[in-house]
């Protein structure tokens, strides 16, 4: 049985805040968890999290995020956990975690980060819409809708919930039960009575839609079209862990208190699990408020200090400031794949602006637009635009990975895949009609964002990329490399 100080059961933006913080501490931590199962992995666009003027996909942000935990040595089982249960009583509780894949792990300390798991509905057509009109997150997706007609699929108080948030984004709002009734608490009951939102009990059939989703078909034949639908058909997985360790519930949702834990002392909770708010943001507080308790609870300790790798605490900076880096140039490259490079007209209106401020601080030995020698060794930062659309370009990328310590992501194409990926949305009769001109070409059958071909740090939104989006990404990883700059 592999022996862990701190078992985290989630593998969303809760669950890693909290192993990074525990990871850091010198803590031995394992993550189980299923990333797809995530909320955030859905959300096609997040656009108000700390730290993202330009938005953030949420697939990118629980990347980053689980390339952060395993940067300090967290690590991470894909696999879902079933079953918590105590092992033994004393100064220090013990836990058993069992999976479903048949793995045991033993943990001195659990955090419940499980959030509220996607379940599927069995409804035709679920999988092949996703993103594509059909949503599970209604404070991530729902401002795609202002002013539209959707539908929330649920019978429960998830689904109740659900609309009564998106009515911050939109009035035209029905609820199908996907069940003969529905099962509201009074609570919810009055609120869907009080707002006006309008309820249809009955099995749904299928979404229907080709390459977008446009309407409910239910089981009487009928069909009934909205510009949107929201999925409420989970749910919480934590009842499950709540059943094994019989840790107290109020309304389906987990009982914590300041510091995050649960009724049972060594168990804490952390996101959509512990509370009604949903959103990313409160989600990582929430991990990190449960890591730094977890980390006090195993160290007996009442004050939290941050703890470096290695176990000790960090240095306290002297009063005269931090020791000044070696002077140093940051090696930047740019680099651009299938796209109109329209990113990198902005680049170079950039330099032309900025140059002379930054020719002291920064050399760019890779830029195929601007130079006839280059060299892409040891890069400090690589901008990488476009979409990858064939082999040649993916083992390309794949080198620039290799020589590069940061690999940016620039304009749409890169960050998203769009609209250079639109070919992978064709029909079988149109991917048949293109092959040859793939095959001449030696491109892939599938284009790619970024991402999906190699880790990918950061990321500079936009069609084409904006001058302030790409300055504010430079000027935070020159900041990490000792460089103040002014502009």
């Amino acid at each position: 049985m592999d022996q862990y100080e701190v078992a985290i059961l989630g593998c969303g933006p809760a669950g890693l805040t909290a192993a990074i913080f525990t990871a850091r501490a010198n803590l031995k931590t394992i993550v189980i968890g299923l990333p797809d199962r995530s909320q955030a992995k859905l959300a096609m666009h997040i656009e108000n999290y700390f730290g993202f003027p330009e938005g953030v996909d949420g697939p990118v942000l629980l990347e980053k995020g689980m390339a952060h935990a395993q940067k300090f040595g967290a690590v991470i089982l894909k696999d879902e956990a079933v079953a918590a249960t105590l092992v033994r009583e004393g100064e220090k509780h013990a836990f058993v975690v069992k999976t479903a894949k048949g793995s045991a792990v033993h943990a001195m300390a659990l955090i419940i980060a499980t959030g509220i798991p996607i379940r599927s509905s069995g409804i035709a057509n679920e999988d092949k819409l996703v993103g594509r009109g059909l949503h599970y997150c209604v404070s991530c997706d729902g401002p795609l809708y202002t002013n539209k007609p959707i539908a929330i699929i649920g019978n429960g108080d998830h689904a109740a919930e659900d609309a009564v948030e998106a009515l911050s984004y939109t009035k035209d709002i029905t609820i199908i039960a996907n069940a003969p009734a529905f099962a509201f608490s009074e609570t919810y009951q009055q609120e869907v009575q009080k707002w006006g939102i309008k309820t249809l009990a009955g099995k749904v059939a299928a979404f229907q839609g080709e390459k977008w989703f446009e309407a409910v078909q239910m089981t009487d034949g009928s069909s009934l079209p909205f510009k949107g639908v929201f999925m409420a058909c989970g749910a919480a997985g934590a009842l499950d862990f709540a059943a094994n360790l019989g840790l107290q519930l109020k309304d389906n949702i987990l009982v914590v208190d300041e510091n995050n834990m649960t009724s049972m002392e060594g168990v804490f909770a952390a996101g959509n699990c512990a509370g009604r708010c949903r959103e990313v943001a409160k989600n990582v507080g929430d991990g990190c408020n449960a890591a730094v308790n977890v980390i006090k609870f195993l160290r007996s300790r009442e004050l939290y200090l941050d703890y470096a790798k290695g176990g000790h605490a960090l240095a306290v900076v002297p009063p005269e400031g931090p020791a000044p880096l070696p002077a140093k140039k940051v090696r930047v490259g740019w680099f651009s794949f299938s796209c109109c490079e329209d990113s990198t007209i902005v680049f170079t209106e950039i330099l032309n602006d900025y140059w002379d401020r930054w020719k002291d601080s920064i050399e760019i030995p890779y830029a195929r637009a601007l130079r006839s020698q280059n060299d892409m060794t040891n890069l400090d930062i690589a901008f990488v635009e476009g979409a990858i659309a064939s082999e040649r370009a993916a083992r390309e990328v794949k080198e620039i990975r290799k020589n590069a310590r940061i690999l940016i992501a620039v304009g749409a194409c890169a960050v998203t895949g769009m609209p250079s990926a639109q070919r992978n949305q064709f029909d079988e009769p149109k991917q048949r009609e293109i092959l040859p001109i793939l095959r001449a070409f030696d491109y892939s059958k599938k284009v790619q964002p970024v991402h999906e071909v190699v880790p990918v740090d950061d990321q500079v939104p936009g069609c084409p990329m904006t001058e302030a989006g790409f300055l504010a990404v430079l000027r935070k990883h020159l900041a990490e490399a000792g460089i103040h700059a002014q502009f």
